[in-house]
């Protein structure tokens, strides 16, 4: 058989796929697992000869654990590979909720980058109209200038006129006067 286990690490994955071949093996063969750690478990209390499991302290009371637990060892054992089981459906779960969460976190990101694009968009659209009126605003005050200079020049243009006519007309008066005088 091949197994095959994925990891944050090389080492967290070689730990994972340790832990599946370690269960199959419980598994397959409950019996001669336990016979065989028989030494790798601390035997419990040294003055105990006989393997007495009570119902109050009994790790795990399920027919799998009434069936494979017939020494301290086995018992530790399917305990600890229990345990273990639980660990990995849990870490499964987080796992799965990682992934969801993560592609919940891409969605908003993608929303956000959306709308931070829209933004700028829009902020190009209302600096080139900005842009725009400050131009059509200079251009409308160059206008104004140009209105302004041709009005003083019209009105300097005006009072000169004004001014002959006053001279004009003061001479006019000026010489009737004169004929009223030479004639009378």
């Amino acid at each position: 058989m091949v197994y095959e286990s994925q990891g944050a690490t090389p080492f967290h994955g070689a730990s994972r796929a340790a832990f599946v071949v370690l269960r199959d093996l419980m598994e397959r063969f409950p019996q001669e697992l336990a016979h065989a750690f028989a030494g790798v478990f601390p035997r419990g209390d040294p003055y105990t000869s006989v393997w007495d499991q009570s119902e109050v302290n009994a790790p795990e009371r399920s027919a799998d654990e009434d069936q494979h637990s017939d020494n301290t060892t086995m018992s530790a054992m399917y305990a600890l590979m229990r345990t273990y089981g639980g660990l990995e459906r849990c870490l499964g779960r987080l796992s799965g909720s990682l992934l969801t969460v993560q592609d919940e976190k891409r969605q908003w990101q993608r929303e956000f980058d959306t709308e931070v694009e829209r933004l700028q968009a829009e902020l190009a659209c209302v600096t080139r109209e900005r842009d725009q009126a400050i131009q059509k605003n200079s251009e409308l005050n160059q206008d104004l200038l140009a209105v302004r200079e041709q009005r003083d020049r019209v009105t300097t243009a005006h009072r000169n006129c004004e001014r002959m006519l006053v001279y004009v007309l003061g001479q006019r008066n000026e010489a009737w006067h004169k004929e009223d005088t030479l004639r009378a």
